[in-house]
């Protein structure tokens, strides 16, 4: 039977909202740490200026208790979206170090409300077997919008240097991301404008109430193996992630365009392999999948310093964009899978939280990696042993996602049988789970009339 993806959002919008905020972001990001140097910061305060937003982020924790509170998550995630993106505007007057990592930390304060409801909201408003459909979608329009934004910031400070071009670039991001946020609120319709349309989808959710059962089909330990995992890999990934752009720039001599197309290039084949492994996850256990594109990217910080430091960089440019295509290809993978798998192991009814505990675990990693990067480029006269520990903790992360039972839903069962019988597992497991709570629940009702 053909699969509609029924969901009670407006698709989309929901899409492309997703698109623009990725480029209002990408615009920004990548050259941080460019910015950086252009405000005479050293290699640690680099590093602390691209994280403090994932610092203060961990403060989602607080955003999902409120949600969870007054149940209305579609409330916090449209008001957190309108007013962040109101500060891309303010960067363009500040010209202070401190100020702008002060005011960056606001705005991830704000921003940090939206991480968990927009997950939640997906979540309880398309149908579980969809989620690597949708899962896929926002993926790759969240690469195409990285690609556009990586470009333009690229374009623009290639042709207006100095300061009118950051000034461009933060009016730029600031236009967007409050298109962004326009777009996420009309895709978002209220639960009572759709019902009385006649337009809401029923989803149809696990029935939690037979405490023996949940006991064996989903646990909080495989909860914690998850984020664990992730916390690990996330820190390999961003202890050497700031300063690819610098190290492009100052050592392989890449100009800002270069270094921009460079990152472009890498993020076409990540689209393509991100459609790619919604189908791959259908035929293997998704935490396979996310295994296999951790290993293969765990390779990148390496292959990138062994030209340095073996001399061999003349006619580096399309050694770089070999190396640049291959970790693409592996992010594709990465994003899909592990993104599916985190909304397979949460909770059903405790959605909100654990999001948000695996978003700040992860948060404070994104928060460490690139400062304790900086140090160690900083204080080590071996300049790429920074490289060499952000290999050896993706290995070490995607090796831990061994320990994760993969779900069916919500952390209910483990799915090998899935690559043999082809009906949706997910929703024959929902049926089983709510008939037999159903039939515990008439066996009370006879047994107390009696």
């Amino acid at each position: 039977m053909k699969n509609s993806h029924k969901t009670n959002i407006r698709s989309w919008r929901w899409l492309a909202s997703t698109g623009i905020k990725s480029t209002s972001d990408s615009i920004i990001s990548p050259f941080l740490p460019l910015y950086g140097i252009e405000l005479g910061a050293s290699s640690t305060q680099i590093g602390l200026l691209v994280s403090i937003t994932s610092l203060l982020s961990i403060l989602q924790i607080a955003w999902a208790r409120l949600a969870d509170k007054i149940k209305n998550a579609r409330i916090i995630a449209i008001v957190s979206n309108h007013i962040s993106s109101l500060f891309n505007f303010l960067y363009a007057i500040l010209r202070n170090l401190a100020s702008f990592i002060v005011f960056r930390g606001f705005q991830s304060i704000i921003s940090s409300a939206s991480v968990p409801t927009t997950s939640v909201i997906l979540t309880e408003r398309t149908p579980t077997k969809d989620w690597p459909y949708w899962n896929s979608l926002i993926q790759a329009f969240m690469v195409v919008g990285t690609l556009i934004g990586v470009l333009l910031g690229g374009i623009l400070l290639s042709y207006f240097t100095g300061e009118m071009g950051y000034i461009l670039l933060f009016v730029a991001a600031g236009f967007l991301s409050l298109i962004s946020s326009i777009l996420f609120h009309l895709a978002v319709p209220k639960r009572e404008k759709l019902v009385s349309r006649k337009r809401w989808h029923k989803i149809e959710e696990v029935s939690v109430s037979l405490d023996n059962i949940l006991a064996i089909m989903k646990t909080d330990r495989n909860f914690i193996w998850l984020s664990l995992a992730n916390f690990i890999f996330v820190f390999g990934v961003n202890f050497s992630a700031p300063f690819y752009i610098v190290f492009n720039i100052e050592d392989y001599s890449l100009s800002i365009l270069q270094t921009a197309l460079l990152t472009s290039i890498g993020l076409v084949p990540q689209i393509i392999s991100s459609i790619l492994s919604a189908k791959v996850i259908e035929k293997l256990r998704t935490k396979e999948v996310l295994i296999m594109g951790g290993l293969i990217t765990s390779l990148f910080p390496i292959a990138f310093f062994i030209p340095f430091i073996t001399g061999a960089t003349n006619n580096i440019y399309p050694i770089l964009i070999s190396m640049w295509i291959i970790n693409g290809i592996a992010w594709g993978i990465i994003n899909t899978s592990l993104s599916t798998l985190t909304l397979d192991v949460i909770h059903p009814r405790r959605r909100t939280i654990q999001i948000a505990i695996n978003n700040s675990l992860s948060a404070i990693a994104l928060f460490l990696a690139p400062v304790l990067g900086g140090l160690v480029i900083q204080r080590s006269t071996i300049f790429y042993l920074v490289f060499l520990i952000s290999s050896i903790g993706r290995f070490v992360g995607s090796i831990l996602f061994i320990k994760v039972k993969e779900p069916v839903i919500g952390g209910t069962i483990l799915r090998p049988i899935s690559k043999i019988i082809i009906t949706p597992i997910r929703v024959n497991i929902e049926k089983i789970v709510h008939t037999m709570s159903t039939i515990q629940e008439r066996q009370r009702v006879r047994t107390n009339k009696k």
